[in-house]
């Protein structure tokens, strides 16, 4: 809400802001558009993951431990579970900026 003795932006600061407002959104959807395609990633590891295990359970001979430890070095990074947090608490966040 305005007061009385803040002046009435013009059209063109109006439109300028809207610009810069628009700008800061691409680069938002930008980064959720990363953010997505890496859980995605993420997430179709740990589902052939849980195929291995349950493979690996169902096959006769072998235990789910020594499963694992064949599948270990084969580059699987570990899920920063810290910073997806930091994501999904919005620390990246856009503030709103009314003119």
């Amino acid at each position: 809400m305005k007061t009385t003795g803040e002046p009435t932006p013009s059209l063109g600061q109006t439109l300028e802001w809207l610009r810069k407002e628009l700008a800061e959104m691409q680069v938002q959807d930008q980064q959720l558009l990363l953010t997505l395609r890496h859980l995605h990633s993420v997430l179709a590891e740990l589902q052939a993951q849980s195929v291995h295990w349950d493979d690996a359970r169902s096959s006769r001979g072998a235990s789910p431990i020594r499963a694992r430890a064949g599948s270990e070095g084969k580059g699987c990074q570990p899920v920063s579970l810290r910073g997806l947090a930091q994501i999904l608490r919005g620390e990246e966040s856009r503030r709103s900026s009314l003119p």
